[in-house]
């Protein structure tokens, strides 16, 4: 991850990771058959811990929409806290007009499994009758602007800071009480 953050993606090569990281050039291109397959696992490596599945699968997250979504949202914001993740992605952002699998990779690895973890347990939440969401895919989309807008877009074009923990907080407590205003159960 290191490499490709200093060089990029076109100026890293296999060779530069094998000095960088202390290993034999051989050992690594026994490990990864190119940098295709080293940079998915640089990017497997920034979605492992993310939690969306284990969150969304939580018996308590679906009886009580608030809990489930301020752990989703906190999830959220802690992934984007790190200044390397946001340098990933800003590499990612930069590099994928010339090499377009980039960004589809990256969103492959991770964003979409969340996105699909976050859309079924809006789907779960309305069946259940907790909340009346018409539309899971339009509330998860609507729902990590609400966090990503305030606390990540300035810092990937480069002009914010990262978040304290207090404003990441609020933020999370105000997306949630968006969302449970908006899907609020009809009577």
């Amino acid at each position: 991850m290191h490499v490709f953050l200093a060089h990029g993606y076109e100026g890293t090569s296999m060779d530069l990771v094998a000095k960088a990281s202390g290993a034999a050039r051989r050992t690594v291109y026994n490990q990864f058959e190119s940098k295709e397959a080293l940079f998915s696992a640089a990017i497997e490596r920034v979605w492992r811990d993310f939690p969306a599945v284990e969150i969304t699968a939580g018996k308590e997250a679906l009886r009580e929409p608030a809990i489930g979504l301020s752990r989703l949202g906190k999830a959220v914001v802690d992934f984007w806290e790190p200044p390397m993740a946001v340098a990933f992605l800003r590499m990612v952002i930069s590099e994928g007009t010339r090499f377009p699998d980039l960004p589809r990779n990256f969103f492959e690895a991770g964003k979409a499994p969340a996105m699909r973890a976050l859309i079924g347990y809006l789907k779960q939440i309305d069946e259940h009758g907790t909340l009346a969401i018409p539309d899971p895919d339009l509330a998860a989309r609507q729902f990590l602007g609400l966090l990503n807008e305030p606390l990540l877009w300035l810092r990937v074009v480069g002009v914010g800071k990262p978040p304290t923990k207090t404003e990441r907080e609020r933020v999370v407590r105000e997306a949630v009480a968006m969302m449970l205003a908006r899907y609020a159960p009809r009577r």
